[in-house]
C-alpha cells in the first residue's frame, strides 16, 4: 500500500483512492490522478482499501472488481453503506460485470473495462467530481 505523507494530503483538496491488486494498473492510474491534480493514494487488496478509505476519506474511489482479501463488489457496498456521497469507479476485465449488479440495490457510479484508455478513466473521474471543487492540473 503506498500513501502519501499526510502534510501532502492538505495541498490538494482533491483525493483518490485505487484500489487494483495488478501493480501496473495502480502505477498508471496513479500517474494520471497525479496529473489530474488528485492526491493519490493507493492499495492492493480490498481490506487494505476499506481501512485507506476510513483513513483519508477520498473524494472518489476507483476499484477493481476481482482483488484478494474483498472483491470491489463488496468495497463498493462498505463505501456506499458508510459514505452514500461518495463516487465509485468499477474496473474490470470481465464483460459479464453488469450481471454481477444488475438486481444490486447499490450501484457504481461508473465502469471501465479493462483493457482501458486513460483518457476515458480521467474524463469519468473529472466527470464525478467536477461539483466537489477542481483538482489543479500539471
Amino acid at each position: 500500500m503506498v500513501m502519501k505523507d499526510k502534510d501532502k494530503v492538505n495541498e490538494s483538496p482533491m483525493r483518490l483512492l485505487i484500489v487494483d491488486d495488478e501493480e501496473i494498473i495502480r502505477t498508471r492510474l496513479q500517474e494520471l490522478g497525479e496529473k489530474l491534480g488528485f492526491t493519490v493514494f493507493t492499495a492492493a487488496d480490498g481490506v487494505a482499501g476499506w481501512d485507506l478509505f476510513r483513513d483519508v476519506k477520498p473524494d472518489i474511489a476507483v476499484l477493481d472488481i476481482y482483488m484478494p482479501k474483498m472483491n470491489g463488489l463488496l468495497l463498493m457496498h462498505k463505501i456506499k453503506e458508510n459514505f452514500p456521497e461518495s463516487p465509485v469507479i468499477l474496473i474490470t476485465g470481465f464483460l459479464h460485470y453488469e450481471q454481477l449488479i444488475e438486481k444490486d440495490r447499490i450501484k457504481p457510479d461508473g465502469f471501465i473495462i479493462k483493457p482501458f484508455h486513460l483518457e476515458k478513466i480521467a474524463n469519468l473521474i473529472l466527470e464525478l467530481t467536477e461539483d466537489m471543487g477542481e483538482p489543479q492540473t500539471a
